[in-house]
């Protein structure tokens, strides 16, 4: 009997397996066939489902897809970016030079220079920016050595240099706008009785990088001695130094451009020489001055056109 009864437990539970896998297909079955029509409905609607907010149903701006897909590896931001961006100049001026550039009541600088650089640049449809640099970084020179880049100019902090005279060293290095002033005066600064005709055997005092240098100095043929030994030359970093080297005796006569010194030395018992002006050889007149990998120059000569044109530069002149 026991026998028995364990046949008609195991067909009973048997029996009872099979009714519910019955019943778990019965119901799967429409779950499936409803999750499949829900899908198919999902699939067929736009980009963006409707919204629900607070009882009042929105639809989302749909965002246009691109025609044309690109690929990211072929993506260049910076040309975005470039195309986007306009280009700013830099152009370097130099400290406290007469009436080309000086601190007003403020301590800002303002002058000729700053002038002209704003009207030319507005002529030329540019942007440009002024920096007040030493003049070393323009162009620089020490005894005994020709004269070399600027570390300024040479590694593009800026675009170019102001009122740079044309020498022939620096058209080796550099190269020049079309020029805008006359060429510059030069003269010595000594004490009364300095005689400007010969300066053989005196210590004589320059500006570093200034195209008033041992050059210019062997090019003025009225002068007795110019042809200046190396131990007789002294640099100074700016005009303010030159000045102090020669009051305290450190040099025995300054040389440099006339529309410099020449309101340095009001005050002091410093005289200028000769009565009559001299100008270096091979010195044209002044323009800008750039790297000649640089396109500054010709934005700036085009500019420059336009404003000499519309007469405009002979009141900036004034």
């Amino acid at each position: 009997m026991s026998d028995a009864r364990s046949d008609t437990n195991v067909n009973h539970v048997t029996r009872t397996i099979q009714a519910t896998t019955t019943i778990t297909i019965a119901i799967c079955v429409p779950i499936a066939i409803v999750a499949l029509i829900i899908s198919a409905v999902a699939i067929s609607k736009p980009a963006g489902s409707d919204i629900t907010v607070q009882g009042k149903t929105t639809s989302p701006r749909q965002t246009p897809q691109p025609a044309v897909a690109y690929s990211p590896s072929t993506y260049d931001a910076s040309q975005c970016h470039a195309s986007n961006r306009r280009r700013i100049y830099t152009v370097a001026t130099e400290f406290d030079v007469g009436a080309y550039v000086y601190s007003d009541d403020s301590g800002f600088q303002v002058g000729f220079g700053h002038d002209l650089i704003g009207a030319v640049c507005q002529e030329a449809g540019i942007d440009c920016r002024i920096v007040t640099e030493p003049s070393t970084n323009c162009m620089f020179s020490e005894k005994g050595q020709p004269q070399r880049g600027g570390i300024g100019l040479m590694e593009g902090w800026y675009d170019a240099c102001t009122g740079w005279l044309a020498t022939r060293q620096r058209k080796q290095i550099f190269a020049f706008s079309k020029p805008f002033l006359k060429p510059f005066e030069v003269y010595f600064y000594a004490f009364p009785g300095f005689n400007p005709f010969n300066i053989t055997g005196k210590k004589i005092g320059l500006i570093s990088g200034w195209f008033t240098n041992e050059a210019c100095l062997a090019g003025l043929d009225q002068v007795a001695g110019r042809d200046v030994p190396h131990s007789n030359v002294f640099h100074a970093q700016t005009v303010d130094k030159l000045l102090a080297m020669i009051q305290i005796g450190t040099v025995d006569v300054g040389f440099s451009m006339g529309t410099v010194l020449a309101n340095k030395i009001n005050g002091t018992n410093i005289q200028q020489f000769p009565s009559d002006p001299m100008f270096c050889k091979n010195a044209g007149p002044p323009g800008m001055m750039t790297r000649k990998d640089n396109d500054f120059n010709s934005k700036w000569n085009e500019g420059f056109e336009k404003l000499f044109s519309s007469g405009r530069f002979l009141k900036t002149a004034m």
